[in-house]
């Protein structure tokens, strides 16, 4: 199925809640009528039923409504500027502007009011009366220069319990929709198979939140170049209904503002296409009674509530927590409850008129999910979050430590996956993430992660590297915290990669590297590795000692020659070596520092150690296996001296 059908099977499946606004949320989470659009409007022109001015209001902010439109009109641009039938710009609702726009609008207005009592109103009004002059009547100041643009909405009082407001209308709505709908024949099918009645030769924009311009069909090329060599004409290289166009872009829309997960002018759009079952069937064998009420007519909150349901809004929230990296144990249950044919779809509006998409995929049952469980599995570390928006782990387009002194995140350790924007500040070289050259890359490598995830494939290089170059150079960041951060996130992605790498090899020859440290693993990288945290932990664990338990001010000699460890390990271990000589003659856990040292370096092969080559990743996995061992015995050690101590004191 493609991208368009699977547009036009969500449409079909929710169409209900056309033009339903949710409570609390603005018009650009609802799923637009066909042949509407979305206007920002200032100003608020109420009649009577006579088409007489009761008065004009100046909002502060823009007010934006769901407005009739037509093909022409939705995607306007350049100068010729069709209006839209109802509501529209101030240059287009008043003859103070452009005498030919005006006209045009009011005979577009005429043609479909037929005898709607609040239609016939506005039609009087404008024919007769100037907006602006009005206006300044009532003391509102109107620039005619600076205020051509802006959007005029309208409301009228009619007798009876109606509601003035006519941008809310369902009846004008519905008025509009059967105005603009086809009487003609078939003159065939579509390019999606659709009934074809009137070709669309003109697309809406507002698609995603930012870029607002960028249509995702243009058909604007009259010179024939694109087509050039290929077709004859635009109508043979793309012929869509222009119902059909209504529906697509509707949907699309619709599914960003409420699924979508935007990032830049990037939007990662998640939902279900297949039919979704409901509970309530009717029973063939009751009475009128029973018949009528089950078919009953829902609320609009009910409707709304079902769409969701349909396009799976709630899975979409749960998979935006897996793709940012933290979802929990909860979260994972839940979405394996699921297995519904979902699709994913990466659209980007790189520039104002254009909209791409970049990846398109369609998971059919439980597939996405083993996907995106198999990526959190094999991407599974010992990792660190923090409770503060401010914190290294937080989001995207954030500062990695806090800007106020008093802003202090509390650490949250945690097994998983690392977030999408764990990933890339771990790659990115520097803090600055408000610059253009940072916005670009997240918004690249965010496609790649959704592609290694979806079609479960290893991480780029052009990642892995960069990652791995950027955490054995501790010094090169501000915050230790950082580093420590980065360092887990490099690891996990390490991780990955060689649990790829195994997946390449039969099972009798796999040496599938875990969460924990291999006693067995004789690899170079990975003794090295341990020796390094054996060095790094000894030296701390002293200076917090000598530091009365305070955190100590400086880092280890091992942090600071780690670049230099990774590129020539054995002389720069022998350097290291004599720096500890101090601290393990006054020390009394010197002897099992050396021991512990002797117990690795058994391990290495004949010739391993005295080579000097560089270390490869298998260091840091080495590196943070040994240091999380010694961490954990450290801490098992004083919680049962603690338990001892308590015991002793519960016996005196």
């Amino acid at each position: 199925m493609s991208l368009w059908s699977s547009l036009l099977q969500t449409y079909d499946a929710v169409n209900s809640s056309a033009g339903i606004t949710p409570l609390n949320e603005d018009v650009n989470k609802t799923l637009l009528p066909l042949y509407h659009t979305t206007l920002k409007t200032q100003l608020q022109v109420t009649l009577d039923e006579d088409g007489q001015l009761v008065k004009i209001e100046r909002d502060r902010v823009d007010a934006e409504i769901i407005a009739p439109c037509t093909e022409q009109s939705m995607g306007r641009s350049g100068t010729v500027l069709p209006p839209h039938p109802l509501f529209d710009q101030l240059q287009y609702i008043d003859t103070k502007y452009d005498s030919a726009k005006h006209e045009a609008y009011l005979k577009q207005l005429d043609s479909w009011r037929a005898d709607n009592a609040k239609l016939n109103a506005i039609y009087q009004y404008l024919s007769q009366y100037s907006v602006i002059e009005d206006a300044r009547a009532q003391g509102i100041e109107i620039d005619p220069k600076k205020d051509s643009k802006i959007g005029v909405r309208f409301a009228v009082r009619v007798r009876g319990p109606y509601e003035p407001a006519v941008w809310g209308d369902c009846e004008i709505q519905d008025l509009w929709i059967a105005h603009e709908e086809h009487h003609s024949d078939s003159l065939g099918t579509d390019l999606l198979g659709e009934t074809l009645y009137k070709p669309s030769t003109n697309f809406p924009k507002k698609i995603v939140s930012v870029n607002g311009n960028a249509k995702l069909i243009s058909a604007n090329d009259n010179t024939n170049f694109t087509f050039r060599g290929r077709f004859a004409d635009r109508d043979e290289a793309l012929s869509i209904d222009t119902l059909t166009s209504q529906k697509i872009h509707s949907t699309l829309r619709w599914l960003a503002a409420k699924n979508g997960t935007l990032t830049g002018s990037q939007d990662i759009v998640i939902w279900a296409i297949d039919d979704h079952p409901t509970d309530d069937v009717l029973n063939p064998t009751g009475n009128s009674h029973d018949v009528s009420e089950q078919l009953d007519y829902r609320t609009d909150s009910e409707i709304l509530v079902d769409a969701g349901t349909q396009t799976y809004v709630d899975y979409a929230q749960q998979f935006g927590k897996l793709l940012r990296g933290y979802g929990n144990e909860k979260t994972l249950q839940q979405m394996q409850q699921h297995s519904r044919r979902i699709v994913v779809a990466i659209f980007d509006a790189a520039t104002s008129g254009r909209l791409s998409v970049t990846f398109y995929r369609e998971l059919s049952k439980d597939e996405y999910i083993e996907n995106v469980l198999q990526w959190h599995e094999d991407s599974a570390w010992y990792l660190t979050c923090f409770d503060n928006k401010n914190s290294a782990s937080a989001g995207d387009e954030v500062p990695r430590r806090s800007k106020k002194a008093t802003d202090k995140p509390k650490p949250i350790l945690y097994i998983g996956a690392p977030s999408f924007a764990d990933i890339i500040n771990c790659v990115y070289s520097t803090d600055d993430h408000s610059s253009d050259s940072y916005r670009r890359f997240a918004k690249y490598v965010k496609k790649q992660l959704v592609e290694c995830m979806f079609n479960n494939t290893s991480l780029p290089s052009s990642l892995m590297q960069p990652a791995f170059h950027k955490v054995t150079r501790p010094s090169s960041y501000d915050n230790i915290s950082v580093w420590q951060h980065d360092l887990e996130v490099a690891c996990s992605m390490w991780k990955k990669h060689y649990i790829d790498q195994d997946k390449k090899l039969p099972l009798e020859e796999r040496n599938n590297i875990t969460m924990d440290l291999d006693e067995k693993r004789t690899d170079r990288d990975y003794l090295f590795g341990q020796l390094f945290a054996l060095a790094d932990n000894f030296e701390y664990r002293v200076l917090l000692k000598q530091n009365g338990g305070k955190t100590p001010e400086r880092t280890t000699n091992a942090i600071k020659l780690m670049n230099n460890f990774v590129a020539k390990p054995s002389t720069t271990w022998l350097t290291l070596r004599q720096q500890l000589n101090p601290y393990i003659r006054s020390s009394t856990n010197g002897v099992f520092f050396q021991n512990e040292v002797d117990e690795v370096m058994h391990k290495f092969k004949e010739g391993d150690f005295e080579s000097n080559k560089p270390l490869s990743p298998l260091f840091l996995l080495g590196y943070s296996h040994k240091r999380r061992q010694l961490i954990q015995r450290a801490d098992a050690a004083k919680q049962l001296k603690e338990q001892n101590t308590e015991k002793k004191e519960n016996k005196s």
